[in-house]
């Protein structure tokens, strides 16, 4: 097994390669089109229902969510039904492939690759957190004072290194330039430029290491897109409800459009500066889209469909009947009725002056109930079984569990968004058709994927009623699932679409082309990218 030339990966982190293709071709990122004409293209399939959390710890592992376990900034705590944050497993985290590769004798840098801590030895350098939009460790290094020295010679990051040295599970993006629960135009201005500047940092920064010395890995991450899709999607769709043309009039720019095109400026001046012999890997990691989903409903949701199975409320009146009798009707009718009603509810909506759903339960509610939400991001819902013999005031016998989750299944496809009489939820998915199970884990059984044409505030079935919620984080924008890998390099096919790969297959395809081996993961070398 012969070593290939050195590699360089630039990831784009939550850069939308939909979107971003849409501003190549347009002309806006043209050292992207160049890529999208020349290099070999591959989707990477993210992990399924998981990825919003679990993304960069599978690719640094090459390991599933399941083995890592690592999928969510928060969790239900088993012993207690208390909800906490949670941190990347760091004295017990499956080992890295960098450190891999640095035991193999390999020179790597790494950069501000999420999720990562620099606790131990490297044959290399190793940035933790200068401008990472997740961030658990503060910013450190390996070795130890080129942290120091980094900051010395290019400041702190003007959006994403606010409060750098504390140790702290946030996002900055999230609380930098934000004095209310939401920006006022002229935070958006200030955190859209700092963004912008951020970019051209990070280019900086990854330039001087870059030609510091001849490395055998060079991979450097831009955390910029992933915050500017968060944070400032309602200033680039125009069909959002919060969009504001006087706000992107004063950026003099739509801020996507910008930063996206800063960072293609900065991939270009990288790209220029690599060496001749490098095999580029440009990973735009993740997509982005608007914040529409019902998340925040799903803990009253749950709530009242399981008061209602355990006690059925009186019928005190007709249309009280119909409801109940609706319960009994297909899918397909169950949701003609409904559809024909929806103009009463709104009516009803309004009326009544609904009192908005508790976004987070009780811990004692929790522990009475046979299902409730399991923290799992946003874009995927996450629901968790009260099983008895995993849970310890378990209230589902194992040999109820498929009814119980079918029945659970059939209740959340009825939920539909009263605003446009559509269906709530599109596919609700067991989480062990996709990953293998213990005990011991934390994540969701079932996953919910809701229907994200439009804001989901009011939603009703006859099992739960109207439950009301208006969306108010200041996220206006959140995560699409796969992501896009360009290759180019001396030994790679020009120009060609490559099938579909899974994400913990990158590593060990990186590694095997420097020389080495990834032992016990679950990701496998695939031949083009490997040089096999």
């Amino acid at each position: 097994m012969s070593a290939c030339g050195p590699i360089v990966y630039i990831a784009l982190d939550a850069c939308d390669h939909e979107i971003a293709r849409g501003f190549a071709t347009a002309g806006e990122m043209p050292v992207l089109r160049r890529l999208f004409e020349r290099a070999t293209r591959c989707r990477v399939r993210n992990p399924f229902g998981l990825y919003v959390g679990a993304l960069w710890m599978s690719f640094a592992t090459a390991l599933r969510p399941d083995r890592h376990r690592f999928h969510c900034w928060d969790e239900i705590e088993v012993a207690t039904y208390e909800r906490r944050l949670t941190v990347p497993p760091n004295g017990d985290m499956p080992v890295p492939f960098w450190r891999w590769l640095s035991d193999a004798g390999r020179r790597a840098a790494v950069i501000d690759l999420p999720h990562s801590a620099a606790k131990t030895p490297v044959n290399g350098l190793q940035i933790v957190e200068w401008g990472c939009h997740d961030r658990h460790f503060g910013l450190h290094s390996w070795p130890p004072g080129a942290a120091g020295e980094i900051e010395s010679a290019f400041g702190l990051h003007p959006v994403l290194g606010i409060d750098a040295h504390r140790v702290r599970e946030f996002a900055p993006d999230d609380y930098a330039h934000r004095d209310g629960p939401l920006r006022r135009l002229d935070e958006e201005v200030t955190l859209f430029q700092g963004l912008r500047r951020g970019v051209e940092l990070k280019r900086d920064l990854s330039l001087a290491l870059l030609e510091q010395e001849n490395w055998d890995l060079f991979l450097t991450v831009f955390g910029e897109s992933h915050a500017i899709g968060h944070q400032q999607w309602h200033l680039h769709d125009e069909t959002h409800p919060r969009f504001d043309a006087e706000t992107v009039a004063a950026m003099g720019a739509d801020p996507l459009r910008a930063v996206y095109g800063a960072l293609d400026q900065a991939l270009g001046e990288l790209l220029a500066h690599s060496p001749a012999d490098a095999t580029v890997m440009v990973h735009l990691s993740h997509g982005m889209g608007p914040h529409h989903d019902g998340t925040h409903l799903l803990e009253e949701v749950l709530s009242r469909i399981d008061c209602f199975d355990r006690e059925p409320p009186p019928m005190r009146s007709p249309m009280d009947k119909l409801k109940r009798a609706s319960l009994a009707l297909p899918p397909r009718l169950l949701r003609q009725a409904t559809a024909f009603a929806v103009p009463a509810l709104r009516r009803r909506a309004a009326a009544r002056h609904l009192p908005p759903a508790a976004e987070y339960a009780t811990a004692e509610a929790r522990a009475g109930q046979r299902f409730f939400l399991e923290p799992n991001n946003y874009v995927h819902g996450g629901v968790r079984f009260n099983l008895i013999g995993r849970e310890p005031r378990g209230t589902v016998h194992p040999d109820e569990l498929d009814a119980i989750a079918a029945r659970l299944t059939k209740d959340l496809m009825s939920l539909v968004n009263v605003a446009t009489g559509e269906p709530v939820v599109s596919s609700v998915t067991r989480a062990e058709a996709h990953y293998r199970r213990s005990p011991e884990d934390r994540m969701p059984d079932l996953f919910i994927d809701w229907v994200r044409r439009g804001p989901i505030e009011t939603v009703w079935s006859p099992k739960t009623g109207l439950v009301h919620g208006p969306y108010l984080n200041w996220r206006s924008g959140d995560h699409r699932p796969d992501g896009l890998l360009l290759v180019h390099g001396p030994d790679i096919p020009t120009g060609r679409n490559m099938p579909p790969i899974e994400l913990e297959d990158i590593a060990p395809s990186l590694v095997r082309r420097l020389g080495a081996l990834l032992p016990d993961i679950d990701g496998r070398p695939v031949a083009w990218l490997s040089g096999d």
